[in-house]
């Protein structure tokens, strides 16, 4: 059941003195020397006591803990304000990073165009060392294929000299591998002929 309140309760007990809480005196007057609470309560004995006073203390500790911070705070702060300069110190800081960045392009430019450089030196370098390879072995094998190709022709010269020496120095063979070769010629004529048939 709901507790009246003390408010409630001395309103109604204003027009009888005799039946007025302790805390208010005889005359309907409040006694300020004596305390509020029970002088025996408990922390349990009242949650919703409890929950206030628990609430009360917290923000008190965390406004107490804010204040002690708040000088380093402030330090941090000053830390981090940057003073701006006036108008001319900012055109001056404005033209001296467009002239470093501009020096910086440049150097810029001028390492990739050197770089460049070194690599078309090395290209043509290359490209000449591999074109002088190339016309040597190409030489190598025009002079290997010139080399063969004599061989062979003074080899079909010595055959056709031979051949042509063969029916004055030897007429017998030259008669006997004619007769072998028409009748070598004539069989296969004749096994070609009974296979069509």
């Amino acid at each position: 059941m709901a507790e009246a309140s003390r408010t409630n309760s001395a309103e109604r007990n204003l027009q009888d003195p005799a039946a007025a809480p302790e805390w208010m005196g005889r005359a309907g007057t409040p006694q300020l020397d004596r305390p509020e609470l029970p002088a025996k309560a408990s922390p349990a004995s009242n949650p919703a006591l409890n929950r206030s006073a628990e609430t009360v203390g917290r923000s008190l500790g965390n406004a107490v803990a804010a204040a002690q911070n708040l000088p380093r705070q402030i330090d941090r702060l000053r830390s981090r304000i940057h003073v701006v300069p006036g108008r001319e110190a900012a055109g001056t800081t404005a033209s001296n990073v467009k002239d470093a960045a501009l020096e910086t392009a440049a150097e810029w430019r001028d390492a990739a165009e050197a770089r460049a450089y070194e690599m078309r030196q090395k290209a043509e370098s290359y490209l000449s060392t591999v074109a002088d390879r190339t016309n040597d072995s190409l030489d190598e094998l025009r002079r290997e294929a010139r080399v063969k190709t004599d061989r062979l022709r003074r080899r079909a010269q010595g055959w056709l000299a031979a051949a042509r020496r063969m029916p004055s120095e030897r007429p017998l063979v030259v008669v006997g591998a004619c007769a072998a070769a028409a009748f070598t010629l004539g069989v296969l004529l004749r096994v070609r002929r009974s296979n069509c048939d």
